[in-house]
């Protein structure tokens, strides 16, 4: 199919580009972490979990050793990976990786911030999947109340939000 063509073609160019990079930078530079993280997206959504997996961690030992563990390049790649275990509905996994992401982004970025909405966001689909209704609710009135903070009442990312709370 088109579709599996496609997809060959964008693992191939990644496979080039991190052998370009790690020949060119080493295989602990940020860049190399950044292309494991990109591949791993790959296999995450052609249902290869095991080989996603395997490169989220490749991506995080490496930006850990380059940025240390608090900064949003790790935080991203560890979301990535609770988006894949969510997929996989180990919502427990996601949860956890989740609640970590967003301690990480709060500390980074303080409260009132669209990554930290976002975070909430995540938290709150996990609860609304797995039936805490009421958990859910509060995770994404979190949401609302920042991003409204941030952007203004009249944005799409507000409705988005409200859209989420109704959909409980």
């Amino acid at each position: 199919s088109i579709r599996r063509q496609r997809q060959m073609c964008i693992r191939d160019s990644y496979r080039k580009a991190l052998e370009i990079r790690i020949a060119a930078l080493g295989d602990k530079h940020p860049s190399v972490g950044d292309t494991y993280n990109n591949m791993a997206v790959v296999y995450n959504s052609q249902g290869k979990y095991d080989d996603a997996l395997d490169y989220y961690q490749k991506s995080l030992k490496i930006k850990i050793t380059a940025v240390g563990s608090d900064h949003l390049d790790v935080a991203k790649t560890q979301e990535n990976m609770a988006n894949m275990y969510q997929k996989q509905s180990q919502y427990q996994k996601a949860l956890q990786i989740y609640e970590s992401v967003l301690a990480t982004k709060i500390r980074v970025c303080g409260q009132d911030h669209l990554d930290v909405a976002a975070s909430y966001n995540n938290i709150g689909l996990v609860y609304k999947k797995q039936g805490h209704y009421d958990k859910a609710l509060e995770y994404y009135q979190k949401d609302l109340d920042i991003t409204i903070r941030v952007v203004g009442h009249d944005h799409l990312d507000v409705a988005a939000s409200y859209n989420n709370i109704g959909s409980v």
